[in-house]
């Protein structure tokens, strides 16, 4: 990023952090029912914002004779947002599951590498000029820049694996409290993962090769990785819009404890009354909640006994049956005339693609296989 003022990199670049401090307003403005999610996500995109403007400014050419850059705070301003990049997207996932404290002590050590690159950053006095590694500092400040340079790259890949970890949390939250699952909008969450993974994998590797290519490649893998945040920005925008919809009023599961004896069996009964005589699970929009609320339980009593005396979960619990039914339809000649997208909704999913999914592992056939298999043996 070497070279003119407002080149068309630059302007890429300011362009896309005023497109993040918009999403940022829209996401506050818009009305949800996930509040904390949505603010997080709303920071992370204004930090995106601050990381691509204040980059312009310290790279850029026509610029290195401002006055800020022979400050170390707009040095400051880009390390400390990079590092907290990482923190924050695991922040925002771990949000869309349970509300977090963010405030804990816990949560609050996840800030401390950001804070600590903009003490070192400001005691030693490292303006845009020093920062860059090609440029010569000796000494204690050789070593500061050193340490900073290194945080900013190896921090933010830890927490993409660390998001990855929440993200299966999710997942898994989410089995416990629904019984159908939006497919599309996790795999929307993988690939955004998957890209600050690739983003910041490349962020390290470019970081890795300075003083072993030129300049200029050293140059064009920069702008490379700048273009990986732009295309970034928006798909984590529209999974940000989407945040899994099915969590807007999430039911707080408490650890699972273990259910006296003489109180199981009568848990145990409501749940199969629920299943056996009211078919809740014929009900596609049914969750941990409704489920409760039908047969009398707490949410976190069914779950309890889900995992202890069925060894199950909710989703697993709930489309077990709802296979069975589909079968019972399938070999039935009574519905023989039905297609196989009419028994998927009479059996409970809302969702072709999980159906046919969920089918085929736990009966090891299509739902058009089983239906031939039903049709010899009949004959």
């Amino acid at each position: 990023m070497k070279t003119n003022f407002l080149n068309i990199h630059d302007v890429v670049l300011l362009l896309t952090s005023l497109e993040c401090v918009f999403l940022a307003v829209l996401l506050k403005i818009l009305p949800s029912k996930r509040v904390q999610p949505r603010a997080i996500l709303a920071s992370f995109f204004m930090l995106v914002a601050l990381v691509l403007t204040s980059t312009v400014v310290v790279w850029n050419g026509d610029l290195k004779a401002a006055d800020i850059n022979h400050t170390p705070y707009i040095v400051a301003v880009l390390a400390g947002s990079l590092l907290l990049e990482g923190p924050v997207l695991f922040f925002y996932l771990r949000s869309l599951s349970k509300k977090i404290n963010v405030f804990q002590w816990r949560n609050l050590i996840h800030l401390v590498p950001a804070i600590l690159a903009v003490i070192i950053i400001l005691a030693f006095n490292l303006n845009s000029v020093d920062w860059q590694p090609a440029s010569p500092v000796d000494g204690a400040e050789k070593i500061a820049r050193s340490l900073v340079w290194a945080m900013v790259k190896l921090l933010p890949f830890i927490y993409v694996l660390a998001s990855a970890w929440a993200e299966y949390k999710l997942r898994e939250d989410l089995k416990q409290m629904y019984s159908s699952i939006s497919s599309t909008e996790l795999n929307l969450a993988d690939v955004v993962l998957f890209g600050f993974c690739v983003h910041w994998l490349w962020s390290l590797l470019a970081y890795a090769l300075e003083g072993f290519v030129n300049p200029t490649i050293s140059d064009q893998l920069g702008i490379l990785d700048n273009y990986l945040t732009v295309a970034l920005v928006n798909g984590l925008f529209i999974f940000g819009l989407i945040n899994t919809r099915q969590l807007l009023n999430p039911v707080v599961i408490a650890p699972v404890k273990p259910v006296p004896e003489a109180k199981l069996a009568a848990k145990v009964s409501a749940i199969e009354k629920g299943i056996h005589e009211q078919k809740l699970y014929l009900e596609s929009n049914i969750n941990l909640e409704r489920f409760s609320e039908q047969i009398g339980l707490r949410p976190r009593d069914i779950s309890a006994v889900l995992k202890l005396h069925y060894q199950s979960n909710f989703f697993e619990f709930i489309n077990g049956y709802r296979v069975e039914e589909a079968k019972r339809l399938l070999a039935s000649p009574e519905y023989k005339d039905e297609t196989i997208l009419e028994v998927i909704f009479k059996s409970g999913f809302n969702s072709p693609s999980a159906f046919h999914r969920f089918f085929k592992r736990m009966v090891g056939v299509t739902p058009t296989e089983y239906r031939k298999q039903a049709k010899v043996t009949e004959v």
